[in-house]
């Protein structure tokens, strides 16, 4: 299997399964302690990593609209058959598709729930979606990665906690934590930018009709705040909450009222 799986939490079989997709850059250790503290007792925790990140191994290069498939096919194939899924950033736009896929008859509803953190629709500008990133910056970013790949990795981790409460002793925590972990590989990293790049979920969301809650973090300088006054039009019935003070990493500058909005919406 191409995705690497950690299992953590509740051994009782009968438990619910939370699944956890993580976002760009990342891998499964960098939630692994949260989530096993928040949620284990009660779920059976399922984390998931993404091709060419942490120990999972990159995916062969294809044409762009064959690789996000087969990202997609990847993902699917691991997912557990009954799953709440909780996808941070790029994980969350990955979750949206696996949701939507789930609702189709012949998958009998595997996906119970979906949370989506400091995640969006679409992550890119284009004609009547501002509410994103430049493609300008965008394109940079992904020039940049080609030139000097661990310098453009390490300014990205630097934006997950700009604007957020005590940011600067959290960086240190996140350096500290982030020196044990091996550089994701540049295959993984483009793929994955390239995913962020043309994934576009707007016209599948009013199609999920499954319980669903966007956490964002008020401070996130990735996902802008204006996606709120939107997001209610895309998907009228989910539940959308901020969290005070936080940025792009909600989890880990807020651990705790994270995983109480989290807990609160699947209860």
């Amino acid at each position: 299997m191409t995705i690497r799986l950690t299992r953590l939490g509740n051994p009782d079989p009968e438990a619910p399964v939370l699944t956890l997709i993580h976002g760009w850059a990342a891998e499964n250790a960098i939630w692994e302690d949260w989530a096993q503290t928040h949620f284990g007792d009660r779920f059976q925790l399922v984390l998931m990593e993404l091709p060419g990140f942490g120990q999972s191994p990159a995916l062969p290069e294809q044409p762009a609209d064959q690789q996000m498939q087969a990202w997609l096919d990847n993902l699917w194939q691991a997912l557990p058959e009954q799953t709440h899924l909780l996808g941070w950033s790029l994980g969350g736009m990955l979750a949206q598709r696996l949701a939507w896929r789930a609702q189709q008859p012949e998958s009998a509803k595997r996906i119970q729930s979906l949370i989506c953190l400091a995640s969006t629709p679409r992550f890119v500008q284009n004609d009547g979606w501002r509410k994103a990133v430049s493609p300008k910056l965008m394109s940079d970013f992904i020039q940049a990665l080609a030139i000097e790949t661990s310098r453009v990795v390490k300014q990205f981790w630097n934006l997950q906690l700009q604007g957020s409460d005590n940011a600067r002793p959290l960086m240190k925590q996140l350096k500290a934590h982030l020196g044990k972990r091996h550089l994701p590989s540049y295959q993984g990293l483009m793929q994955g930018l390239i995913l962020l790049r043309d994934l576009d979920n707007r016209d599948l969301l009013p199609a999920l009709t499954l319980p669903t809650l966007w956490l964002f973090g008020e401070n996130d300088p990735l996902i802008p705040v204006s996606l709120l006054q939107t997001l209610p039009e895309l998907q009228p019935h989910a539940q959308i909450e901020i969290l005070p003070g936080a940025g792009h990493m909600p989890f880990f500058s807020h651990p705790e009222a994270t995983a109480r909005a989290i807990n609160g919406f699947i209860h």
